[in-house]
Protein backbone atom coordinates (compact mmCIF):
# COMPACT_ATOMS: atom_id res chain seq x y z
CA UNK A 1 0.00 0.00 0.00
CA UNK A 2 2.82 2.37 0.85
CA UNK A 3 4.41 1.85 -2.57
CA UNK A 4 1.15 2.09 -4.60
CA UNK A 5 1.38 -1.53 -5.77
CA UNK A 6 -2.26 -2.46 -5.07
CA UNK A 7 -4.79 -2.07 -7.91
CA UNK A 8 -7.93 -2.74 -5.87
CA UNK A 9 -9.12 -3.65 -2.39
CA UNK A 10 -12.05 -6.04 -1.85
CA UNK A 11 -13.55 -5.88 1.60
CA UNK A 12 -16.13 -8.40 2.77
CA UNK A 13 -18.40 -7.04 5.49
CA UNK A 14 -20.18 -9.66 7.59
CA UNK A 15 -23.25 -8.71 9.67
CA UNK A 16 -21.65 -9.64 13.01
CA UNK A 17 -20.77 -7.35 15.92
CA UNK A 18 -17.49 -8.05 17.70
CA UNK A 19 -16.12 -6.21 20.71
CA UNK A 20 -12.51 -6.31 19.59
CA UNK A 21 -10.31 -7.40 16.73
CA UNK A 22 -7.29 -6.63 14.62
CA UNK A 23 -7.08 -3.45 12.59
CA UNK A 24 -7.11 -4.06 8.85
CA UNK A 25 -4.45 -1.46 7.97
CA UNK A 26 -2.32 -1.18 11.09
CA UNK A 27 -2.73 1.23 13.98
CA UNK A 28 -3.94 4.22 11.96
CA UNK A 29 -0.72 6.19 12.24
CA UNK A 30 1.21 7.17 9.14
CA UNK A 31 0.10 8.11 5.68
CA UNK A 32 -3.45 7.83 4.42
CA UNK A 33 -4.60 6.81 0.96
CA UNK A 34 -7.73 8.06 -0.77
CA UNK A 35 -9.86 5.26 -2.23
CA UNK A 36 -12.74 5.36 -4.71
CA UNK A 37 -15.68 2.96 -4.35
CA UNK A 38 -15.76 1.03 -7.63
CA UNK A 39 -18.38 -1.66 -6.96
CA UNK A 40 -20.71 -3.05 -4.31
CA UNK A 41 -22.33 -6.46 -4.16
CA UNK A 42 -24.85 -7.61 -1.55
CA UNK A 43 -25.66 -11.25 -0.88
CA UNK A 44 -28.86 -12.69 0.62
CA UNK A 45 -26.87 -13.68 3.72
CA UNK A 46 -26.31 -9.99 4.45
CA UNK A 47 -22.63 -10.08 3.44
CA UNK A 48 -21.55 -7.03 1.46
CA UNK A 49 -18.48 -6.97 -0.79
CA UNK A 50 -17.03 -3.51 -1.39
CA UNK A 51 -14.43 -3.01 -4.11
CA UNK A 52 -12.24 0.06 -3.82
CA UNK A 53 -9.59 1.45 -6.15
CA UNK A 54 -6.88 3.98 -5.31
CA UNK A 55 -8.27 7.43 -6.05
CA UNK A 56 -4.93 8.75 -7.34
CA UNK A 57 -4.96 12.37 -8.47
CA UNK A 58 -8.77 12.54 -8.35
CA UNK A 59 -8.62 12.88 -4.56
CA UNK A 60 -6.65 16.12 -4.89
CA UNK A 61 -8.81 17.49 -7.68
CA UNK A 62 -6.16 16.81 -10.30
CA UNK A 63 -6.48 14.86 -13.52
CA UNK A 64 -3.97 13.24 -15.86
CA UNK A 65 -4.74 15.72 -18.67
Amino acid sequence: MGHDLVDEYRLMIFPVVLWSGKRLFGDGRGTTKALRLAETKTFTSGVVVLTYEPAGNEAEGQTDE
